[in-house]
């Protein structure tokens, strides 16, 4: 698995600058085979769980590889690769799913290099609506620098109201074989701010019954602010502006970090990959909260059922907004 993670960002990431026709035909052929093969793979496990291979055209699974570019001015450069997949098991009618990586419900970029090491299978009761939503997963997580089994209960619900602000809670509770109970509560409130602009603010308030490593083994507060822009191109590129603030319980609530950034992400000539960067100012508890600049830098690309990339996918958080607007 790690050499073919390894291969595949090399050829992800050269094809960002390839400039033969050839050279490039070679590329798209390559991806092709293994967009395919992605397909056919999930075919075969979701054979396991029915009786019989499942209609092609059923088949959903979509593997997203990628690059990420890191540098802090206090930790130096670091280079990840990582896999995020979520395969399709139509044989149980599109309600259980095996997930790849890091889960996109609950992670920031910043997560990125434990959370990729996650695998799961996840449950969807078939009565869920859109606006509320209850999960359960199973499966192995990274906790205490240890891989352990563990299961989750995940509801999601959206209030419906007249208000401008659209109110969204999520509440999931964890446990892990050796690390035990965790807790995870989210409340965010969206608002469409003119034909440009989209704003949300998220809190999000954590708990660890065991993990020294986490929040001191109490509770943790954060809270995010996301200014989302619609550029002029809204089909190929996307950008949002974001504060973040980090509180750890030491006995008592304290400063931990403070980010401010911006994220621009940019398709590239192929429909199946884009790239993204960051740049950041933070001021870590741990370095007096002198101010640190931070860049990231990302390529990914997609592979397997329409592996056409939606630049809005995992980044601005309204699946609707402007999808029907004209780039």
């Amino acid at each position: 698995m790690r050499f073919f993670t390894i291969l595949t960002l090399l050829c992800v990431s050269a094809v960002a600058f390839a400039q033969d026709e050839g050279e490039d035909d070679r590329i798209e052929e390559t991806h092709t085979k293994w967009s395919e093969w992605v397909t056919d793979t999930a075919g075969q496990i979701d054979g396991f769980f029915g009786n019989e291979y499942a209609d092609e055209s059923a088949q959903k699974t979509r593997l997203r590889v990628f690059v990420r570019f890191h540098y802090d001015g206090n930790e130096g450069v670091k280079v990840r690769p990582g896999i995020r997949a979520k395969i399709s098991l139509p044989s149980v009618e599109n309600r259980l799913h095996l997930m790849l990586g890091d889960d996109e419900d609950e992670t920031r970029m910043d997560d990125i290099d434990e959370n990729q090491q996650n695998i799961s299978l996840q449950f969807k009761p078939r009565a869920d609506k859109p606006w509320q939503q209850v999960r359960y997963d199973i499966g192995i997580r990274r906790r205490d620098g240890k891989y352990q089994p563990y299961g989750r209960i995940r509801h999601s619900k959206t209030f419906l109201t007249k208000s401008p602000w659209v109110p969204q809670v999520s509440n999931s509770f964890y446990y892990f074989t050796k690390s035990k109970f965790e807790y995870r509560g989210e409340a965010s409130f969206d608002r469409i701010l003119g034909p440009h602009l989209f704003f949300r603010p998220t809190s999000v308030l954590r708990w660890y019954q065991k993990n020294p490593d986490q929040c001191d083994g109490g509770w943790c507060f954060d809270q995010y602010f996301s200014l989302y822009e619609k550029l002029r191109r809204s089909k190929s590129e996307v950008i949002a502006y974001d504060a973040e603030i980090y509180l750890r319980d030491k006995p008592q609530f304290t400063l931990h970090d403070a980010v401010f950034k911006a994220r621009y992400r940019r398709m590239t000539s192929k429909e199946w990959l884009f790239w993204e960067i960051e740049p950041a100012i933070h001021f870590p508890d741990e370095y007096d909260h002198e101010p640190t600049f931070r860049l990231t830098f990302r390529i990914e690309g997609i592979f397997g059922h329409n592996d056409r990339v939606d630049i809005n996918q995992n980044f601005v958080p309204v699946e609707s907004l402007w999808e029907n607007e004209n780039p």
